[in-house]
């Protein structure tokens, strides 16, 4: 059959062919696919005229802007501020310490901007005094020290042979480490007395004194508030029995939420500001070099691997002591995005070394107990010691203790330190692997210090406890309790019972105990002895 019906429908082009007319009507009807044909670009640059005109006026008032959008963003802030207050100070306490440090920050970085070269001009008189008569000055400082601490010593361990114990500890440890060293002439006895000095006064404020106690408390409890946020996203994902049960998933993503937070203030640049700060205090007193420096205040919130990437530029041109130094930090510390993380060799540990656990200061008696943990820690990790610790702990509080194992509150904080280190063979391949892949022209180098940083991390954790030791004289109210009578009274129960009438809430007939009394088995027992010991009407 034809294609058309009639001739009519189609004409012959050239008799080669059939001409079909509905092309041309295609072509006369839609032009744009012509060859010649170019695009209507009036719109086109109507559309980048109004875009540069937008550019051009950001550019113009860029100031004015970021201005603008910094107060949107203050007032909403202050607002929020205002609002947590007000609903909930106590809770908001955190919030009104951060913000209160901004401001003073803050303050501080507009009069060094605008006052700074008046100020220095104030001063420059005494700082060229100072500097003309450093050396005096310098002994005058270290007579004051030593005169003070010896009075300290008379006066404060005199009593307690165990304090004792735990000082000549630290310059046991000290003298191990010099003998070790593979170039003792060449030790940097400013860097070692600034660091004990520096550590002694921190830990002389935190232990010793109220305010340095009450503030060490609550920024425990902020940190524990901040990492049990995880316990949420956790418990969605994993469900609440995996949470309880497993103890993966309760450190993991612990490490994953802080490691999260810490990538996000690098990001912003708060980190890198305050870790520089840090460097910079220490590099002033104990004269360390800046690159070292910065490594090791970086372990305080990153791990033994990433800290060094913070002088990754520098890591090629270090001697042997530097890094020696930045494995040290690692090794010695324990980083932040583990922190809310944290069986056994038996009789070896225990003997081998029951030494090193007496001189930190603890007991004869408890040293064996103490001895495991640190063997534990050495040859296995931190985690799996700590978690025995927490089972010993366990047993003071409900006194189930069987074949010696109990450990006392004094020997529980020691024990806490001497614990907390990256310092165990486990790390070696880490820290080996790490810092070679950062810098492959050291490996060699790395390889021979990393043993011995390895010793060295350890006796800084070591010392950390014997400092622990030496400065701790709480009350072991529980072991108190444990061995008397209550026929009579005494300063030691007569303290005791007083803090735990100060634990006691009543509700009704129930009762519940707070603080260092909660979760003790026999609390009720004891409150009910001293009630009965001092007719306390007030609390009984």
């Amino acid at each position: 059959m034809d294609v058309y019906e009639n001739e009519t429908d189609a004409t012959y082009c050239n008799e080669q062919g059939l001409d079909n007319p509905g092309f041309e009507f295609q072509e006369n009807e839609q032009p744009r696919n012509s060859r010649g044909w170019r695009p209507d670009l009036t719109h086109l640059n109507k559309l980048s005229k109004s875009i540069s005109k937008a550019e051009n006026f950001l550019k113009s008032h860029t100031q004015t802007i970021k201005y603008v959008v910094l107060g949107l963003l203050a007032c909403g802030y202050v607002a929020y501020f205002i609002a947590a207050c007000v609903l909930d100070f106590n809770r908001a306490t955190a919030l009104v310490v951060l913000t209160c440090l901004g401001i003073s920050l803050l303050i501080y970085n507009i009069v060094r901007t605008y006052m700074g070269q008046r100020i220095g001009k104030c001063f420059s008189p005494a700082m060229r005094l100072f500097n003309a008569n450093l050396r005096w000055i310098k002994w005058v400082f270290i007579v004051v020290i030593l005169v003070l601490l010896v009075t300290w010593l008379v006066l404060d361990m005199s009593n307690r042979a165990e304090q004792l114990i735990s000082f000549a500890g630290v310059w046991v440890f000290v003298l191990l480490l010099f003998i070790c060293s593979a170039h003792p002439r060449a030790v940097s006895w400013r860097a070692v007395f600034w660091g004990l000095g520096l550590q002694f006064a921190i830990g002389l404020f935190i232990i010793r004194t109220e305010p340095g106690l009450v503030a060490s408390q609550w920024l425990g409890d902020q940190i524990r508030i901040f990492l049990d946020y995880t316990k949420a996203g956790s418990s969605f994902v994993f469900g609440e029995n995996l949470i309880n049960e497993a103890f993966a998933f309760q450190a993991l993503p612990i490490v994953v939420f802080f490691s999260s937070v810490m990538s996000v203030l690098y990001y912003l640049g708060i980190m890198q500001w305050v870790i520089a700060k840090i460097a910079w205090i220490m590099q002033i007193t104990m004269g360390t070099s800046a690159a070292e420096t910065l490594s090791v205040a970086g372990n305080i919130f990153v791990g033994q691997t990433e800290a060094p990437l913070l002088i990754r530029p520098y890591l090629p041109l270090m001697t042997k002591s530097e890094i020696h130094a930045v494995m040290t930090g690692g090794f010695a510390t324990i980083a932040g995005s583990v922190m809310g993380a944290y069986i056994s060799f038996g009789m070896i540990c225990s003997y081998v070394f029951m030494p090193v656990t007496f001189m930190m200061g603890i007991p004869y008696a408890e040293a064996f107990v103490a001895a495991e943990l640190i063997g534990t820690k050495l040859f296995l990790n931190e985690f799996v010691a700590y978690k025995k610790l927490s089972e010993l702990k366990n047993n003071r509080l409900n006194d189930t203790g069987s074949g010696g194992q109990l450990l006392s509150l004094r020997s529980e904080t020691i024990c806490t330190y001497a614990l907390c280190g990256f310092a165990n063979f486990s790390s070696l391949g880490i820290m080996i692997g790490g810092l070679s892949s950062i810098c492959p022209s050291k490996r060699g180098d790395i390889s021979q210090a990393v043993l011995r940083a390895l010793l060295t991390g350890t006796c800084v954790s070591l010392v950390n406890a014997c400092l622990a030791g030496m400065l701790y004289n709480s009350l072991d109210c529980i072991d108190v309790f444990r061995k008397v009578t209550f026929n009579s009274t005494s300063s030691d129960i007569n303290q005791c019972c007083t803090d735990i009438f100060g634990s006691t809430l009543r509700n009704g007939t129930a009762m519940d105990f707070t603080g260092s009394w909660n979760g003790v088995k026999n609390a009720t027992l004891y409150f009910t002895n001293c009630c009965n010991l001092y007719n306390n009407t007030k609390y009984c």
